[in-house]
């Protein structure tokens, strides 16, 4: 599925997901990431 799936547009982020917390923490971690990058490359 993620070999079909993941694009360079909309990729996918493996998340460990043993403890909810720190997957919750991951999950904003590439949200901000991902944010950072897009604006990044507008200026």
């Amino acid at each position: 599925m993620f070999l079909r799936t993941h694009t360079t547009y909309a990729p996918w982020t493996i998340i460990e997901g043993n403890c909810k917390r720190y997957a919750r923490i991951k999950a904003l971690d590439g949200v901000i990431a991902a944010i950072e990058a897009r604006i990044a490359e507008e200026d």
